[in-house]
């Protein structure tokens, strides 16, 4: 596919499990007409183990995603190719056989617990935010995605959170808010229009 002749930008979006970043990315997406990635998306392969050694996996950890995938591929979209991104099952932890092609648009939204935690991620990056939302809020979004779309039970979801999602986010992740070039609150529903007043304005 010829490049665009426009470059890309990618708008980088980080915070805790259950914060509010798809809800943001999203609201992104429709206004810019952006392509998306999730980090979600990235999540290594587990064919070479069985099932039950999959769910004791720690996927809280930045090592678990395939940082140097994710950042290749904005890189191409970045330069106006079209990829083929994975698609990850999370009733099975396994990677679907078939990805999904994406296009390259004058923006790239990369959504996800590590979008800032790779640096070759972080070096694509035009614009970054962070989305600060309290631990508790995150817990019962959590519980309604996990218990209705990736078949997990509340105790199950309740244990994780407490022993690895919340201490992994607090070790990995919280660090790197500073280093946003924008802080929104993913309680109050303003982080859009932030955005978007930092991603329009002029130079």
């Amino acid at each position: 596919m010829p490049s665009l002749s426009v470059a890309g930008k990618a708008i980088l979006i980080a915070g805790a499990s259950g914060s509010g970043k798809t809800t943001l990315a999203e609201r992104l997406v429709g206004a810019l007409d952006a392509a998306i990635l999730r980090t979600d998306d990235y999540y290594r392969p587990l064919d070479h183990i069985s099932y039950d050694a999959r769910c004791d996996v720690n996927f809280d950890a930045p090592e678990s995603v395939n940082g140097e995938l994710l950042a290749g591929h904005v890189r191409e979209l970045l330069a106006g190719r079209s990829i083929e991104r994975p698609e990850y099952d999370f009733t099975r932890h396994t990677v679907q056989p078939l990805g999904q092609r994406v296009e390259p648009r004058e923006w790239i939204v990369v959504e996800g617990l590590f979008a800032l935690s790779y640096p070759a991620l972080s070096r694509l990056g035009s614009f970054s935010i962070f989305v600060a939302t309290e631990a508790d809020v995150c817990l019962q979004r959590r519980l309604r995605r996990d218990v209705a779309e990736r078949g997990r039970t509340p105790e199950e979801v309740a244990w994780r959170f407490r022993d690895h999602v919340h201490p992994m986010f607090l070790r990995h992740v919280a660090p790197l808010q500073p280093s946003a070039d924008l802080t929104v609150s993913g309680e109050t529903g303003d982080g859009f229009e932030a955005a978007m007043a930092r991603l329009t304005s002029p130079l």
